[in-house]
């Protein structure tokens, strides 16, 4: 009877024993075969890559950096498609931004080409953002429409124009 117990006593420890060796050779093929993650040094800092020559080793040095990328005084950077689409005649997507290379906030005309009707007249739009829809004055019938947006760059007071551009708009209408 004793040598019984001895042997379910030796019978339970080597149970135990696989199963713990089971659960080792289990977690070391996971380790093992886990996708592996790059190794990456970590800062507390957030990085970003800029192609750039100027080096600013002070914040005068910094801010004639910025200066120079910026665009020059009498002109105007656009950042636009050339086309604005809509399904409805009169809700239109599109692109249109002021650059944040640009000195002044902007505010936008389009015309119709064809009778020089003004069908769009935007708010105020500070550097750095875009409109990506509009709607115009008028439901227009489809197909496709030749525009002129006028760009009007304004000085702080907002109310004096500092520059025009126009530049060719297609809207098209399906």
């Amino acid at each position: 009877m004793e040598k019984e117990k001895s042997n379910n006593k030796k019978k339970v420890v080597l149970t135990i024993v696989i199963i713990l060796l089971l659960g080792v050779i289990a977690f070391l093929v996971w380790y093992i075969l886990r996708p592996q993650e790059e190794e990456t040094e970590t800062s507390d800092i957030d990085v970003f890559e800029y192609d750039t020559t100027a080096v600013a080793l002070d914040e005068e040095s910094l801010q004639k950096a910025v200066d120079a990328l910026r665009a020059k005084d009498g002109t105007m950077a656009l950042e636009m498609k050339a086309t604005a689409r809509s399904s409805d005649g009169q809700n239109f997507t599109c692109k249109l931004s002021n650059s944040l290379r640009n000195n002044y906030d902007m505010f936008m005309v389009i015309y119709l080409d064809e009778t020089q009707e003004e069908l769009y007249r935007s708010g105020l739009i500070p550097t750095g953002k875009m409109i990506d829809k509009f709607t115009t004055n008028r439901k227009l019938d489809p197909g496709e429409y030749e525009c002129t947006i006028v760009y009007n760059q304004v000085e702080d007071d907002h109310a004096t124009v500092h520059a025009q551009v126009n530049i060719g708009l297609t809207l098209s209408v399906q």
